[in-house]
């Protein structure tokens, strides 16, 4: 399936991760990791007083991003993707960056790299950290910096496609949290 258009944030979740790893991501994140992508996405952090304990309150927060998800805000799945990106896959960060010789602060950079690189460098390091991280991560992590510096460098590119959970079945591997834990 070829893309002529950066995927906007709730559309890569859907198309690289799936409700099952979405759930799973929501999980892993602290607190205020999820604080932060309610506010972000305009949803009510505050809970009436019937709600006391920290795992109450986390489950009733974790519906809500999944909800507003399923209802394609793309402005909880943004904040979603970056929470996660960098507290939990900043590895990934870190290789692709390294391997451009981009500049960055433990895989964060202001740098607009995706226009300041020749397309095929980079298309050659997101194939390389692609051998070395589950695809479907790496997928959703290069589609989310394509939408973030409005780049079009990886629209056709079949490794990114593969990745996607509606590639063919025999061309894609589906990751889990414990896969991601192994990577």
């Amino acid at each position: 399936m070829l893309r002529s258009r950066a995927m906007r944030p709730a559309e890569i979740c859907h198309a690289y991760l799936g409700d099952e790893l979405l759930a799973e991501i929501v999980d892993a994140l602290s607190s205020p990791q999820i604080k932060a992508v309610l506010k972000e996405g305009g949803l009510k952090v505050k809970l009436s007083g019937g709600f006391v304990t920290q795992k109450k309150r986390r489950g009733v927060w974790s519906d809500k991003i999944l909800g507003a998800l399923r209802s394609d805000n793309d402005e909880v799945a943004s904040e979603l993707l970056q929470q996660w990106l960098l507290n939990h896959q900043r590895e990934i960060l870190v290789d692709y960056l390294d391997g451009l010789g981009v500049k960055h602060r433990a895989g964060e950079t202001d740098d607009s790299f995706l226009f300041s690189k020749p397309a095929d460098l980079l298309r050659e390091q997101a194939g390389r950290l692609m051998e070395r991280h589950p695809r479907q991560i790496v997928g959703a992590y290069l589609a989310y910096i394509a939408f973030q510096q409005k780049s079009n460098v990886y629209d056709g590119w079949a490794p990114l496609d593969l990745a996607r959970l509606d590639a063919e079945p025999a061309e894609r591997k589906t990751v889990t949290i414990e896969d991601l834990a192994r990577s």
